[in-house]
């Protein structure tokens, strides 16, 4: 005869996230974290286009980003019945009844996509970094061949997480069938499918950002240039910590916390869409103080052709100058005309082009203009 199951108590203690946060303060988090996300990506993308009249292929990547991020935490919502009913049962919370099986295989399904598209956040936002530092890069040929090697590892690095992920259990079949994937060996994979796939992320990090690091030395600037260059290139160093607190948080003995689970991958992805849309917003900040700063000194002066262009944004300035020439009669004496001669307006309008295919990549410039030979 079965031994019956323990009946439920509505008191239980509950383990893990799930103490401190309920359905709605998950689903808060969730989306203000997509809030967040989508304010900066507006940002990014409403001062590029104003500079350029167009997007670059790191603005693509980091559209798809955010696009991933969307249906992501559509189904961190969709699957909140689910989880917090599997929270519930596995504390003792709700009795074991026809609708559990069915209720974790929901969840199941629901969590393989989810994770999947984590990746695919979080990849895309590495990619838009590539992009960028593929210009930096693309004069000097060494370190060319590199960004090709790093682009390459981080491609098969994703392809792994992705793997990885879909090979939790044994058979990979038993994934999505209630009561099964809860052996031994199934949750040290689980655990171990956490820890490679956060290092294999921190170190597309850090070989991306190494790429316009190696340039430094090579460019003819002072120690104070190098300095905010090396900043900027190591944004993606606000990711990897963020990665780090996920892995630590997530592991707990003998499970993985699903409710932080889904906490700190809203946070990463969000960060992640964040420092991606950095660059282009630091060289709006870099030239609105600059510009600030040289009104203060000009006082009330003129504002010349420079200080137009810098105001309006225009590739181009046009200006018409107006010359009187005067052309001499032969009979003098009986012109009306002033000195006897007739007074000609010609209009000349100069006008000059300003290359603004890259104006958002202040680096970029730095180091094609200051690069030596390598």
């Amino acid at each position: 005869m079965p031994a019956q199951a323990p009946p439920a108590n509505p008191d239980a203690p509950l383990t893990g996230t799930v103490r401190h946060v309920d359905r709605e303060r998950l689903t808060a988090i969730i989306w203000t974290c997509f809030s967040l996300a989508t304010c900066f990506l507006s940002l990014r993308l409403g001062f590029r286009f104003r500079q350029n009249r167009s997007f670059l292929a790191d603005d693509y990547c980091i559209v798809f980003a955010w696009l991933c991020l969307l249906v992501m935490s559509i189904l961190q919502t969709e699957q909140m019945d689910a989880l917090f009913y599997v929270m519930y049962l596995t504390a003792g919370r709700v009795p074991v009844s026809a609708e559990t099986g069915p209720r974790m295989e929901q969840l199941s399904r629901w969590q393989f996509p989810i994770i999947k598209l984590f990746w695919t956040v979080l990849w895309s936002v590495k990619a838009s970094f590539l992009a960028i530092f593929y210009r930096l890069v693309k004069p000097f040929p060494t370190h060319r061949r590199l960004w090709y090697c790093v682009a390459v590892f981080t491609s098969l690095a994703y392809i792994g997480c992705v793997v990885a992920s879909a090979l939790t259990c044994s058979p990979p079949s038993d994934y999505f069938k209630a009561g099964r994937c809860q052996s031994p060996s199934d949750l040290w994979r689980m655990h171990f499918n956490v820890i490679f796939s956060t290092s294999v992320d921190i170190t597309t990090d850090l070989m991306i950002m190494a790429l316009p690091i190696a340039l430094l030395p090579s460019l003819q600037l002072n120690a104070r240039k190098k300095v905010g260059l090396g900043v900027t290139f190591s944004l993606a160093t606000l990711i990897i910590c963020v990665a780090i607190v996920r892995m630590t948080q997530v592991i707990v003995p003998d499970s993985v916390d699903l409710v932080g689970l889904a906490i700190w991958g809203a946070v990463e992805t969000t960060t992640a869409i964040i420092v991606g849309s950095l660059p282009p917003l630091k060289a709006l900040l870099s030239r609105g103080v600059k510009k600030y700063s040289t009104s203060m000194k000009s006082g009330q002066k003129y504002p010349g052709p420079r200080s137009r262009r810098d105001e309006y944004g225009s590739a181009s300035v046009s200006r018409s100058v107006m010359v009187t020439e005067s052309i001499p009669l032969d009979n003098m004496h009986r012109s009306r005309q002033l000195d006897g001669g007739i007074y000609v307006q010609k209009m000349f309008e100069t006008h000059v082009e300003y290359d603004a295919s890259s104006r958002d990549d202040d680096e970029a410039a730095i180091v094609r203009g200051h690069g030596r030979a390598i």
